[in-house]
C-alpha cells in the first residue's frame, strides 16, 4: 500500500514505504527524538478506509480528504440513531512495523473541542488481532496541538468493550493506525491531521 509508515528493525534500520521517502541508517537517526511515520503533506489519502457505525446499523457519516494546507481532514456527523455513535478512519500497512524502540505515538492535529482516539492494530502469532488498542486525546477548537501518547495509554478494545485479560500492546508488530470519534459525541465533527510520529 502507498502508506508512509516506517518498518523499524531491531538494529534501528529505517525504511519507509512512502515512495517519496528514503532509507535512514542508525547514524542518520541517532539524534532524532521524534520521527514522522505518516505525513499528510506528502501522503495520498487513497488507502485510508472509512469504517462507521453503519456496520452495526447506524447512520453516522465521515470522510477523510486532503486539505490544500498540506494536512488531512477527518470530518462528518455522528448520529446516535439506530444504536450508532461512532465514525472512524484507518490505514493498514502491507507489513508490520517494529516500533518497540520508541516510547509512544505522537499526533499533530487541528481540533474542534471534541475527544478522539488514536487506534492501533498489531500482528500477534502471525495474525492481525481482531481487537484494537486505543488512546484518547482532547482537542481545543481551532488550535493545532501535538499530543504525545505513551504506549501505556493504549488499551485493548473490541466493539467498544475492554478485552478480557488486557493483552499488552506488542509494539514490535504494528500493522494499522487510525482515528475514531465515539462516546456519544453527537453532531458534526472536524479533525485536521498533520502527521503521526513515534517519539523517544
Amino acid at each position: 500500500m502507498n502508506i508512509s509508515i516506517l518498518i523499524i528493525t531491531t538494529t534501528m534500520f529505517l525504511f519507509t514505504l512512502n515512495p517519496v521517502g528514503k532509507e535512514l541508517n542508525k547514524e542518520d537517526n541517532q539524534d532524532l527524538t521524534e520521527i514522522s511515520i505518516i505525513d499528510f503533506s506528502n501522503t495520498s489519502d487513497a488507502n485510508w478506509q472509512i469504517v462507521n457505525d453503519s456496520v452495526m446499523g447506524g447512520i453516522s457519516r465521515s470522510t477523510l480528504e486532503l486539505n490544500d494546507g498540506g494536512f488531512a481532514v477527518f470530518s462528518g456527523t455522528v448520529s446516535l440513531e439506530n444504536n450508532g455513535g461512532f465514525a472512524s478512519v484507518r490505514n493498514q500497512a502491507s507489513a508490520p512495523a517494529d516500533l518497540s524502540d520508541f516510547e509512544g505515538l505522537s499526533v499533530r492535529v487541528l481540533g474542534d473541542g471534541k475527544i478522539y482516539c488514536l487506534r492501533v492494530k498489531t500482528v500477534k502469532n502471525g495474525r492481525i488481532t481482531r481487537y484494537s488498542y486505543e488512546a484518547r486525546f482532547d482537542t481545543s477548537p481551532g488550535e493545532w496541538q501535538t499530543h504525545k501518547l505513551p504506549y501505556s495509554d493504549f488499551k485493548p478494545v473490541f466493539r467498544g468493550e475492554s478485552v478480557s485479560g488486557n493483552p499488552e500492546l506488542n509494539t514490535d508488530a504494528v500493522i494499522e493506525l487510525g482515528f475514531m470519534i465515539q462516546d456519544g459525541q453527537e453532531g458534526p465533527f472536524r479533525l485536521g491531521i498533520s502527521n503521526i510520529s513515534v517519539y523517544r
